[in-house]
């Protein structure tokens, strides 16, 4: 069966809840039909620079936060999966909001985090501990609970879990993780804000 899709420049992480301005007719639509349970999910593709990523987050209404006038609201919806996008219908005609085709991704929560990365996780919680930062759920284990924790953008989410394999995935996150041990390294430890080249 097609899923509703809400294409945004968004990758939501399984758990995470955001919050949305459903303002567009064809959405309001869509989230009628959530609101009047016909749909139980919808999808959000990543999409960046007119192009629809083939990877996005399967989502669920919590609650309408506010109602504007001509029906545009205030939502939060929350991340329950992953999946690939095979290939989406913009005009489907039976209903006014894109549908697609996808491809649950069911093994995210088991995809490791692999030892370079958790090495490099490791000595990254080392520097973050050594310039007194919150290293807060870094400790987590497992790759998708590291990008998702990290503090990394929606493009670089979307740049890490568009690799074809798990290894790909993981050296793409080692890449991300040494980035940030270097600006972590690089900042003034004297208070001051100049950075030393």
């Amino acid at each position: 069966m097609p899923l509703p899709l809400f294409p945004l420049r968004l990758l939501p992480m399984p758990g995470e809840t955001v919050g949305l301005h459903i303002f567009e007719q064809r959405y309001q639509v869509l989230f009628n039909d959530l609101e009047a349970m016909h749909l139980d999910e919808f999808g959000i593709p990543f999409f960046h620079d007119s192009k629809i990523w083939r990877v996005g987050a399967k989502m669920r209404l919590v609650t309408v936060q506010k109602r504007h006038s001509g029906g545009k609201r205030d939502v939060a919806v929350t991340a329950t999966g992953l999946f690939r996008l095979k290939n989406m219908d913009e005009t489907p005609g039976v209903v006014p909001y894109p549908l697609g085709e996808v491809e649950d991704i069911q093994e995210w929560s088991n995809w490791p985090l692999g030892k370079a990365c958790a090495d490099a996780r490791d000595a990254l919680i080392q520097d973050m501990r050594a310039h007194d930062m919150y290293v807060g759920n870094l400790e987590n284990q497992g790759l998708v609970r590291l990008i998702q924790h990290l503090g990394v953008d929606a493009m670089q989410r979307a740049e890490i879990l568009s690799q074809p394999t798990v290894q790909e995935m993981q050296q793409a996150l080692l890449e991300r993780i040494e980035m940030t041990r270097r600006l972590i390294q690089q900042s003034p430890q004297d208070g001051s804000s100049f950075f030393v080249n």
